[in-house]
C-alpha cells in the first residue's frame, strides 16, 4: 500500500529524502510530520478512500497521536463500528484512522484486534514513544537502524541509507545468504540495520533512547486435532471469507494465476463471491523445463476470467541489477524475475493482486516435507546411515525424478546431498533440513569462503541453536518443519519477493491463505491430513476444494517452480557470469576463494542445475555488492 519512514529527531530535508527514495511504493501522494522529537514520512498508494482525507502521516483529533502506516486491515469496518460506539469520531473512511483510534482505546493490545498485513509507526507525543509493529506473519517489511542514539526506521533499507551510515557487511548474515539464498532472523546484510520480525512490536522511548521488542503473536499448536469433516468444513469456510475480505478496495484488482491449486482456489472463490469480472495474469517460459500456461488457461476459461499472459526469455538478465536494487538485500530466489515482470504487466490494469502464497507452507506442499518425514522414519531403522547412501547410488536418476522432478538435470550432486541428509537426521533435525535446503552446505561453504571470512563468522553452522529453537519441542515432526518455514523462509524470502517486486511498480499484493485464522487452523488439522501416507501433499486442501475446482486442477501433479537458469547460462549468459565472478574481482574482494568458483565451472556439466543455483547465488551477491557497497548505478552494470 505505501512506504513509511522516520527517526527520533527533527530534520525535514532528511525525511523528504527518505520519502523520495520510497516514491515507487506510493506515487499517489506524500507527506511528512516533524516536531523537535521526531520526523515521520509517508508515500501513499491509494487503495481505500482515495480522497485527500486518507493523506498520511495522519493524526487523531487532538494531534497528539500520529501514524505512518503501510498495509491493509481487512476488518477495519467492524472495528470502526465498535470504536464509534465507544465514542471515537472519524474524519475519513480509511483503515489508517481505525488503527489510530484502536491504539487510543486498547494500547499495544490493538494489534490482537487486526486482521491484515501491516507495518506502521505510531508516535504518541504524550508518552514520548514510537510504537512500531509488523503483522503476525511478516507480510509487510519493516527495518530499523539504531546506534545507541539515533533510531531510524523505514519500509526499505535504501531509505535508511539516506542517513550517513557506514556500510559494513554483516558476515553472519552473508553466511546465511550463501547457505539459504535469503537472510532469515532479525539481522540484515548490513551491520546495525535490523528487521522487525513478524508478530513483534517495538517501543522506542524518546527520552531514555531505549528499545523494547516484544512478540505479540505466535503460532500455537492445538492440544486436540479437528476431525476430517470439521477440518474440511472450517478450511473451506475460512478460505472463502479470507478471499472476500481481501477484495475490499476502491481500485481494480486481479490474481496471479499459475494454474496450480492455490491460485486457482482464489479465482474459484472470487467467482463464487460474484465481484464482477476477474482479471488473471500468468507467466510462461521459452524453456520446456517448466511451463504451466496450459493449466492457467484452463482455469481462466473455466471461470471465464479476463486472462493475460507473457513469455519469459533469457534476456531478462538485463533487469537483474534493477531487481536487486529493489530487493535491498541479496535474495537469489530466481522467482523474483517473473514476480517483477508480472508486476510490470499487471500494473497496467490493476493496483491490487491476490496470490496463492503460503498454502505450500501451511499444508505441506513441498517435496522437502516428504524427504524430511521419510528420512525421519527411516532413521529409526538400524544401520540406515550405512545402507541408504549405498542404495541411493544404485537407484537410476530417472527413478529419482519421481521423487524430485529435477533430479536428472541436477545431476550426481543430488545423491551426495541425500546421503548427508540421511546421516544428519539421526542426530540433528536442523542440520538434516539444511542439508536438503542449502544452496551451499557446510562443506561447500568451507571451501568457498576465504579463511579470513570464516574467522569473522560467529555462527557458521548454528545447528544446535536452531535445533533448540525450532525442532526440539515435543510436537509432530511435520508441524515443526512447517513452523520453521513459516517463521523464516516464508516472511524473508517468499513474501519479500511479491512485496518488493510489486511495490517497485506501486502494486499491492494480498495473500488470502495467510489470514492468521487460517494459519491457526492449519495447526488444528492432523498432520496426516496435510501429508497423507507420506505421499500426497496438501491432502486436506485438495479435499476441501472438491466441487469448487475441476478435478483436472485438484489432482494435477505439482510442478516445483524452477527458472531454466542452466539453459540460460549455457546459451546466453556464460560471459556475464564469468565477468562478475572473474578471478581478479573475487580475489580483490577477499570474501571467497576463487578455487571453488573455478571448480563450479569445471564440474558444471556433471550437475548443471545444482551448480547453476550456486552461480546464481554468487552473481546476485556480486551485483548487490556493487550497487550497495561500491555505489554503482543499477542501469550500468549489465
Amino acid at each position: 500500500m505505501c512506504g513509511i519512514s522516520g527517526f527520533n529527531w527533527e530534520d525535514k530535508e532528511l525525511i523528504k529524502g527518505m520519502n523520495k527514495t520510497l516514491e515507487h511504493r506510493g506515487p499517489d501522494d506524500h507527506g511528512i510530520y516533524t516536531d523537535r522529537h521526531v520526523s515521520l514520512g509517508h508515500r501513499r498508494l491509494a487503495i481505500i478512500d482515495l480522497s485527500e482525507r486518507g493523506k498520511q502521516p495522519m493524526s487523531n483529533e487532538n494531534d497528539n497521536v500520529w501514524i505512518t502506516y503501510n498495509g491493509e486491515v481487512y476488518n477495519f469496518k467492524e472495528l470502526r463500528d465498535e470504536l464509534e460506539k465507544k465514542g471515537h469520531e472519524f474524519k475519513s473512511n480509511t483503515d489508517t484512522e481505525v488503527i489510530i483510534h484502536a491504539y487510543e482505546e486498547f494500547g499495544v493490545n490493538c494489534l490482537n484486534r487486526f486482521n491484515g498485513m501491516f507495518a506502521f509507526c505510531i508516535y504518541d507525543s504524550n508518552k514520548k514513544i514510537l510504537f512500531l509493529a509488523r503483522d503476525r506473519i511478516g507480510i509487510k517489511p519493516l527495518y530499523y537502524y539504531f546506534d545507541g542514539n539515533n533510531f531510524i526506521f523505514a519500509s526499505e533499507i535504501k531509505a535508511i541509507l539516506q542517513y550517513d551510515i557506514r556500510r559494513k557487511i554483516n558476515f553472519n548474515a552473508l553466511n546465511r545468504f550463501v547457505m539459504l539464498r535469503y537472510i532469515p532472523e532479525k539481522e540484515t546484510i548490513l551491520k546495525n540495520i535490523f528487521r522487525l520480525l513478524g508478530g513483534h512490536y517495538l517501543i522506542f522511548d524518546l527520552k531514555s533512547k531505549q528499545i523494547k521488542i516484544k512478540r505479540y503473536w505466535d503460532i500455537t499448536s492445538a492440544d486436540r486435532f479437528l476431525s476430517y469433516r470439521n477440518s474440511i468444513k472450517k478450511l473451506r469456510t475460512l478460505l472463502k471469507d479470507s478471499v472476500g475480505k481481501r477484495l475490499i478496495a476502491d481500485v481494480p484488482l486481479g490474481v496471479y494465476l499459475s494454474g496450480g491449486i492455490d491460485s486457482s482456489a482464489i479465482v474459484a472463490f472470487m467467482s463464487q463471491l460474484n465481484k464482477g469480472e476477474i482479471k488473471t495474469f500468468s507467466v510462461g517460459f521459452e524453456s520446456n523445463l517448466v511451463n504451466e500456461l496450459d493449466y492457467a488457461r484452463y482455469v481462466a476459461e473455466y471461470f471465464n476470467t479476463e486472462h493475460k499472459e507473457f513469455i519469459l526469455k533469457s534476456d531478462v538478465i538485463e533487469l537483474l541489477p534493477k531487481i536487486i536494487y529493489h530487493l535491498d538485500e541479496p535474495l537469489s530466489d530466481p522467482a523474483v524475475i517473473p514476480n517483477y515482470l508480472l508486476s510490470t504487466y499487471a500494473k497496467r490494469s490493476v493496483s491490487v493482486i491476490l496470490t496463492g502464497d503460503g498454502a505450500d507452507e501451511l499444508f505441506a506442499g513441498y517435496d522437502q516435507y516428504k524427504f524430511l518425514v521419510w528420512g525421519k522414519t527411516l532413521s529409526k531403522i538400524p544401520y540406515t546411515n550405512k545402507c541408504i547412501p549405498f542404495i541411493l547410488n544404485c537407484i537410476p536418476m530417472k527413478f529419482l525424478d519421481n521423487i524430485y522432478r529435477y533430479s536428472s538435470v541436477t545431476g550426481g550432486k543430488i545423491r551426495e546431498r541425500f546421503g548427508r541428509f540421511i546421516n544428519a537426521i539421526k542426530e540433528n533435525d536442523a542440520k538434516a533440513y539444511l542439508e536438503i535446503m542449502s544452496i551451499f552446505d557446510e562443506e561447500e561453504r568451507k571451501q568457498l569462503f576465504s579463511s579470513e571470512i570464516i574467522h569473522k563468522i560467529g555462527d557458521f553452522n548454528n545447528y544446535d541453536a536452531i535445533n533448540r529453537k525450532y525442532f526440539s519441542r515435543k510436537e509432530n515432526f511435520l508441524n515443526r518443519i512447517i513452523k520453521f518455514d513459516l517463521r523464516r523462509y516464508l516472511p524473508e524470502d517468499l513474501l519479500m519477493k511479491p512485496d518488493k517486486m510489486g511495490m517497485a511498480h506501486a502494486l499491492e499484493i494480498r495473500v488470502p491463505f495467510l489470514d492468521h485464522r487460517i494459519v491457526d487452523l492449519s495447526f488444528r488439522i492432523p498432520p496426516n491430513l496435510k501429508l497423507n501416507k507420506f505421499i500426497t501433499t496438501k491432502y486436506i486442501l485438495k479435499k476441501s476444494l472438491s466441487g469448487i475446482l475441476p478435478k483436472k486442477i485438484i489432482y494435477r501433479k505439482k510442478q516445483t517452480f524452477q527458472l531454466p537458469m542452466h539453459e540460460w547460462i549455457e546459451k546466453d549468459l556464460k560471459h556475464i557470469f564469468e565477468e562478475f565472478l572473474s578471478k581478479k574481482k573475487i580475489e580483490k574482494q577477499g570474501f571467497f576463494k576463487y578455487s571453488y568458483i573455478e571448480k563450479i565451472f569445471r564440474n558444471y556439466e556433471k550437475s548443471k542445475l545444482f551448480y547453476a543455483r550456486q552461480l546464481w547465488n554468487l552473481i546476485n551477491f556480486q551485483i548487490w555488492y556493487r550497487i550497495y557497497i561500491e555505489g554503482e548505478k543499477p542501469d550500468r552494470l549489465i
